[in-house]
């Protein structure tokens, strides 16, 4: 299930009355407008919520995700009408557990080696160190098994890592806003094209505003 415990920055949704459309043809056509686009890094997956607790039903939504933030996006019938919704928010962080074994036997083997050889192992001991470290930052960059955002959780070597590697930057912030207003854009494309096939108006100007975190919270 999707909890608001999660950070969600953004929000939008539009009730239609007395409206139905496929909802799975409507991420057809949202993945469509998005890939015309190109917008870089980005991908699209169909994810499943559940309504409420364990046992309810579930419901199908389209995740648009370019590095730490994602919009997860939901058409579904309500009624007798129909809503479309967007929640702009940052997933849930994620790792395998294989490659960060591999990074910890490494580390571990290093410490023994040098435990045990003295100053002999030094050489080896720092050749299986740089190794591990290889491991760790191509497995964050590569998505093999670590999400960025929990090595940089990390103490002393989340900041050492974001210096280094990720660091904030004014393309950095500005292509993180251009994503937001892309995709947004992109939605409301797609939902107003929805609604004047079936001979209904295009959305308003005010209608098309979403509303920010600090409005949510």
């Amino acid at each position: 299930m999707r909890s608001l415990e999660t950070p969600v920055f953004a929000h939008w949704h539009k009730v239609v009355p007395d409206f139905s459309t496929s909802p799975l043809e409507f991420y057809t056509a949202l993945e469509a407008a998005l890939a015309k686009r190109e917008i870089p890094e980005l991908t699209t997956s169909r994810i499943e919520y559940r309504e409420s607790g364990v046992v309810s039903a579930l419901r199908v939504y389209l995740r648009v995700r370019r590095k730490k933030l994602a919009f997860d996006v939901c058409a579904a019938p309500f009624g007798t009408g129909f809503f479309f919704s967007s929640w702009l928010t940052e997933p849930k962080k994620s790792y395998k557990a294989w490659g960060c074994l591999s990074v910890l036997v490494l580390l571990a083997l290093a410490g023994m080696i040098l435990d045990k050889s003295g100053y002999l192992g030094c050489g080896v001991a720092f050749l299986l160190l740089l190794l591990a470290l290889t491991i760790l930052v191509l497995g964050v960059w590569q998505g093999w098994f670590l999400s960025e955002d929990i090595l940089l959780d990390l103490p002393y070597l989340g900041p050492l890592y974001q210096y280094f590697f990720d660091p904030d930057t004014y393309y950095k912030e500005d292509t993180r806003i251009v994503y937001q207003e892309v995709v947004h854009a992109a939605v409301l494309e797609v939902v107003n094209e929805t609604l004047t096939a079936r001979g209904l108006r295009a959305l308003a100007p005010e209608e098309a505003k979403a509303t920010t975190r600090s409005l949510i919270r």
